[in-house]
């Protein structure tokens, strides 16, 4: 059995070493095996088909109070956060970004950002999130999930699981079938604890950044605690943390509050 966990180990290690850079704002160590520079186009493509769909079947709300609202709120915190990447030596990574903010016509409770700038807000979202603070920090912590590179991390947490399950069967092959007592199953469900528990991470640190990047465009981000007490309100019967692609809201808010005086600093600017 050592052998096999050291096999299995050494395969790991080879993975992990290929490709490491570091998150932007907290020094975290990140594996990247794709480039957050490879994703820009992809992403505008998707971005825009997606768009294209929804504007056909008359489902994006731009042209409402909402829409123009949340379109403001965009051109504020993107000047926020093309002034924070000019000034911590990421200037190369604005000529990456074309802006554009769209509002679609859904009862869910969500939005999004992609590589490249594209944003997305549910209109469900819009009354828990409630004032223009609200939106512009989760639309900053969508935007921070572009700036730390979660996407091209996450691309490659993926094809690391991939690479890490195809060197199980050649290390299958090598001894003679003697890595066949570690479960596929079992190994695969490993990995994903384990993504999941690093998709957490990056939920942290998007927060972080949304707190900055809304202090920066002069929205309070004591805010985004308030918004996030508004979501929790509308939560029930949430999974067990350790199973769940994002850390627990009671702990969100907690990790809100303890770096409250960091993000203070950028709204006193």
């Amino acid at each position: 059995m050592k052998k096999i966990f050291k096999i299995l180990m050494i395969l790991t290690g080879v993975t992990a070493l290929v490709s490491c850079t570091t998150a932007p704002l907290t020094g975290r160590k990140q594996l990247k095996l794709v480039s957050d520079d490879s994703l820009v186009a992809e992403s505008k493509q998707q971005y825009s088909e997606f768009i294209s769909k929804l504007r056909s079947k008359n489902m994006i709300a731009n042209d409402t109070p909402d829409g123009r609202r949340l379109a403001a709120i965009g051109r504020r915190i993107s000047t926020s956060v093309e002034k924070f990447m000019n000034e911590n030596g990421m200037s190369n990574k604005v000529k990456d970004l074309s802006w554009e903010f769209n509002l679609i016509k859904s009862e869910d409770i969500n939005a999004f950002a992609l590589p490249g700038g594209k944003i997305a807000f549910y209109t469900g979202i819009m009354p828990v999130l409630k004032t223009d603070a609200g939106v512009a920090f989760v639309m900053g912590h969508e935007i921070g999930h572009v700036i730390g590179g979660h996407h091209a991390e996450s691309q490659s947490g993926r094809t690391a699981a991939g690479l890490i399950m195809l060197g199980k069967e050649v290390a299958d092959a090598l001894t003679g079938g003697a890595t066949s007592v570690v479960n596929n199953d079992l190994v695969g469900q490993g990995l994903s604890v384990g993504l999941l528990k690093f998709s957490r991470t990056q939920e942290y640190e998007a927060d972080k950044y949304g707190m900055i990047f809304m202090a920066m465009a002069g929205y309070n981000p004591e805010e985004a605690i308030k918004a996030q007490e508004r979501t929790m309100a509308m939560e029930k019967g949430r999974n067990v943390e350790i199973l769940s692609t994002h850390p627990s809201t009671e702990k969100r808010i907690e990790a809100l509050k303890n770096f409250l005086p960091e993000a203070m600093k950028y709204y006193k600017k």
